[in-house]
């Protein structure tokens, strides 16, 4: 079979400077055209096939030719857009799909790599492209679950439970379909449903805390507010420090939050006291220390603090003794309150602070 050769296009001004040496990044005219042409020949090079690069005033063309065991065009878009070459792979991808229209591969990761963008144009072309290779590809695998989160992206979630209950169909063992499937029905309302395809996708994908941030999100939302506390804090012991984590960190103060206020009813008195213990700690002590302490109550709490559990269980290596989950949080909102008083914590006891100011003051 012969080789067969194929162009791929590029804007030379959106060509990323920082690319090149250091030393090469000021160059211009025909000597950053000879600098960006050898920096794709250096890219290229190893590949299985051969790459002519030429560089004009407006433009990058890479004439590749593939051998008949080297690396396809889908492969090389795939490679690109994991590098971080978003731009590029998607070229490559285009011209896989260029090449041949039923591609289900081209159309699977091209309509991906456009749906991932989240810009109105790309997405919408990215949603057409799912829907081709489904309709040309219908037991692709990956397809109807990536067809199902890009309707989901644009708002259409009647059409995403639909696409997702298909790939349950053809794989009822898929964990993404499950995860997302759950989550769709839960943003209807339909938590029960939900909450099943949930827990088989917490079995099916047991480390990928998106899974688990959707059932605390499901039990929440359902009125068990207990029980997704407890996944809560799974989704901050596995991705610690990540923006699901984040979101996962806010939950877990909206429930203890509320479980507090539960309990208490309109003022906590053992909080009050914690607040006025925490004032007489933090009255004569210096801007740095106060620092030290607050903040290292912070870290721990960004961990779930139980405010229901009286034990005194924590310690901290910035102040002596051990505490209760009640009595850091209060630490470190009066804390806060000193050192900066806007900073929002997730959780209102501001009576209860109030309180103990009040009786501070009148000490």
């Amino acid at each position: 079979m012969p080789d067969t050769p194929h162009d791929v296009h590029l804007p030379l001004a959106e060509f990323d400077r920082h690319e090149l040496p250091e030393a090469e990044r000021d160059l211009q005219g025909e000597e950053f055209r000879r600098a960006v042409e050898q920096y794709f020949i250096k890219q290229l090079s190893g590949q299985s096939g051969a790459a002519e690069v030429v560089v004009t005033d407006e433009r990058i063309i890479i004439r590749w030719i593939d051998a008949e065991a080297g690396v396809t065009l889908v492969d090389q878009g795939v490679g690109l857009i994991k590098q971080g070459e978003a731009g590029k792979g998607i070229s490559f991808l285009q011209k896989a799909l260029e090449r041949n229209p039923e591609d289900a591969s081209a159309l699977f990761n091209l309509g991906m790599a456009l749906g991932d963008r989240n810009e109105g144009q790309d997405a919408q072309e990215g949603l057409k492209l799912l829907l081709r290779l489904v309709a040309k590809h219908p037991t692709f695998k990956g397809g109807w679950v990536a067809l199902g989160v890009a309707q989901a992206r644009a708002g259409d979630w009647e059409n995403s439970i639909v696409s997702l209950r298909e790939a349950i169909r053809h794989d009822p063992n898929d964990g993404h379909a499950r995860k997302n499937l759950g989550a769709a029905l839960s943003r209807l309302g339909q938590h029960q449903e939900g909450k099943e395809h949930l827990m088989l996708a917490s079995m099916l994908l047991p480390q990928d805390p998106q899974v688990w941030l959707n059932l605390a999100m499901n039990l929440e939302e359902s009125g068990s507010g207990k029980e997704s506390a407890v996944f809560y804090r799974k989704v901050i012991s596995l991705d610690p420090g990540g923006r699901i984590s984040e979101v996962a960190e806010t939950g877990l103060n909206r429930i203890t939050s509320d479980t507090f206020r539960e309990k208490g009813g309109t003022l906590r008195q053992e909080a009050v006291d914690h607040c006025l213990e925490a004032l007489r700690i933090f009255k004569d002590m210096t801007g740095p220390k106060l620092q030290k302490i607050t903040f290292e109550i912070a870290m721990l709490g960004a961990k779930g603090l139980n405010v229901s559990d009286p034990a005194e269980r924590h310690t901290l290596t910035s102040l002596p003794g051990t505490f209760s989950g009640l009595k850091l949080l209060c630490l470190e909102y009066v804390g806060f309150k000193i050192i900066d008083p806007s900073v929002d914590l997730g959780f209102d006891i501001t009576a209860e602070y109030e309180e103990a100011l009040r009786v501070h003051r009148g000490a």
